[in-house]
């Protein structure tokens, strides 16, 4: 009976080293290859864990930027006086006003801009994008195309204050639900209203650190050139400007104005200084003021045919004339001196050699003609 159940054991046991043995082949070779089930399968698990981590985090951090500079909602007082609030950036602007795109593109908001004026063309990529038909031009300053306009569908367009048929205009874009936005433009006064429109911008599109950089270097610039006629105790000299030839019309720069304002600084005694505005003059009150310096701005005039028209008119008894102190500023020179902007600078420069070449030198540019007298 032991015998037996002796046997039984060791059989048992035999059966039980077997199946071990057997159990042993199955599971321990696969756990010792690099491709083994349990390898794959935490492999499986670890990695698309570890991407969707890095996923999550690359998204968040994409909206946050987005919400922080396309939706942030802002306000701004414009130059009309109205309170103008806007629920994000605006993205596609239309400018009508040569000195609104030289600050837009100042600023480096070139890429928001899709339809400008038509005496927009500084800075030549301004000219550039509208070859390109990235910009459309929309009508002048004074003669805007409605139509074009609103076929744009842009979220704002920047008008000017002071220039009626763009106050006539807004009303009809709000009511079409653009957005309208004005600036100073030529109604600016001084370089500090230059800077107002800047910042103006600067709310609007989330860029004032831009705008106030760019307002410091003006001002910086500014300085360099007004410290040198204050060293130099340079003696007024009296000034007349004309907004182009006396056959259209003797019209000059009052003393409220951003010319008035250049020529003060320059160094000059602006003749029309009572005045507001843009008046109307006539050769009397010229020859009783008697300009020593007389300057003329007009796009598309031939020096020769000024001379010629400028012989047979009063202002020949004028000490400009016989001193040979007449000047014809065309085009960027033109530009500078009649659009507050950026370029503020260089209408300062220019002033300051011509009233006061002992201090600064001789005027040195081609599109500044001195008309002999």
């Amino acid at each position: 009976m032991g015998y037996k159940y002796g046997l039984i054991i060791a059989a048992v046991l035999l059966i039980g080293m077997s199946i071990g043995y057997l159990l042993t082949l199955t599971f321990a070779a696969p756990r010792a290859t690099p491709i083994a089930p349990a390898t794959t399968v935490t492999t499986t698990i670890t990695i698309p864990s570890v991407t969707s981590i890095r996923e999550t985090v690359t998204v968040t951090t994409v909206k946050t930027e987005t919400i922080s500079v396309k939706l942030e909602k802002r306000s701004v007082i414009d130059a009309f006086g109205r309170l103008i609030e806007f629920e994000r950036i605006p993205s596609r602007v239309i400018s009508l006003a040569p000195s609104v795109t030289e600050k837009l593109f100042a600023l480096g908001l070139e890429n928001v801009v899709i339809g400008v004026d038509s005496y927009s063309d500084y800075p030549e990529k301004v000219l550039e994008l509208v070859n390109e038909n990235r910009i459309s031009v929309v009508g002048g300053p004074w003669t805007p195309d409605l139509e074009k306009i609103i076929a744009l569908n842009p979220e704002l367009v920047i008008l000017c204050r002071g220039v009626r048929p763009q106050e006539s205009l807004y009303p009809k874009l709000e009511e079409v639900g653009i957005k309208t936005a004005f600036l100073l433009c030529d109604n600016a006064k001084n370089q500090y209203d230059i800077y107002s429109d800047l910042y103006t911008l600067g709310v609007i599109f989330a860029v004032e650190e831009r705008a106030k950089s760019v307002s410091d270097d003006i001002q910086r610039r500014l300085d360099e050139t007004l410290l040198k006629l204050k060293e130099a105790n340079v003696s007024k000299v009296r000034v007349l400007v004309l907004i182009g030839p006396p056959s259209w019309g003797i019209y000059s720069a009052g003393g409220d104005t951003f010319i008035g304002w250049l020529i003060d600084r320059a160094g000059g005694i602006n003749i029309a200084k009572a005045y507001s505005g843009w008046p109307q003059l006539d050769y009397e009150f010229i020859l009783n003021n008697d300009p020593e310096v007389i300057i003329i701005t007009s796009h598309g005039i031939d020096p020769k045919d000024l001379y010629n028209e400028l012989l047979n008119t009063p202002i020949v008894k004028t000490s400009a004339w016989m001193n040979r102190k007449i000047y014809l500023f065309t085009d960027e020179a033109n530009d500078v001196l009649c659009r507050p902007g950026p370029r503020i600078v260089t209408a300062l420069e220019i002033l300051a050699h011509i009233l006061h070449p002992e201090v600064l030198g001789e005027i040195q540019r081609t599109d500044v003609y001195r008309i002999a007298g």
